[in-house]
């Protein structure tokens, strides 16, 4: 669901009073793409994620996933692979965000990212973990990178038992570019999407 208000019907009931429009300007974000179709999406965004880590810029990272186990999973794997790596990268905070956790524990993505350890030393991440939650009703400061499986739980309706049921099955476009855009809210960002370009034109 979009936040964006439909204009033209405001309009009409004011009487056709005058509409204007202030284009907004956003920082460019970089799309990548996957060669191949990943055949287990929540390895290749941990993968990912430490691939950033040790390898990108500083920025706080955002990642995609379905559903809370999932979410949990990737965050223990997570703390785990970069605490092999000592703190010569920087420290991490890794935080998972889903509709059930917590008040108090969803409140830790406002957290700042760690500070270096020293004076000259690297500077720590931020690594939220999340539902779609975070793609339509949050913003969440310094994010620079997001990895983005392409996948989200959906309500399917089954007219032959008449019953809603939650589904993981691949999301729209429009919830795509949702996600890009949450890279480049207040400079420059990177979207890694774990499909092909292919897939993203064809697919979804």
């Amino acid at each position: 669901m979009s936040a964006t208000l439909e204009a033209e019907k405001f309009q009409g009931y004011f009487f056709a009073a005058p509409l204007m429009k202030v284009p907004g300007r956003l920082p460019p974000v970089e799309i990548f793409y996957t060669q191949e179709p990943e055949r287990d999406y929540l390895e290749a965004a941990i993968r990912t994620v430490i691939q950033i880590h040790t390898c990108e810029p500083p920025g706080d990272i955002l990642v995609f996933l379905t559903r809370e186990e999932e979410i949990e999973d990737a965050c223990r794997k997570i703390t785990k692979e970069i605490g092999n790596f000592g703190d010569s990268d920087g420290l991490a905070l890794v935080v998972p965000l889903y509709s059930t956790l917590h008040p108090a524990m969803q409140q830790k993505i406002f957290d700042p990212a760690p500070a270096p350890l020293t004076e000259n030393g690297p500077a720590g991440r931020k690594i939220v973990v999340s539902t779609n939650i975070a793609g339509t009703s949050l913003t969440i400061d310094g994010i620079v990178y997001v990895i983005d499986p392409g996948f989200a739980k959906q309500k399917v309706y089954n007219p032959r038992v008449r019953v809603e049921s939650l589904l993981v099955s691949p999301i729209s476009k429009a919830s795509a570019h949702q996600r890009s855009g949450r890279a480049g809210r207040t400079q420059p960002g990177k979207c890694f999407r774990l499909y092909t370009e292919r897939s993203f034109h064809n697919d979804l």
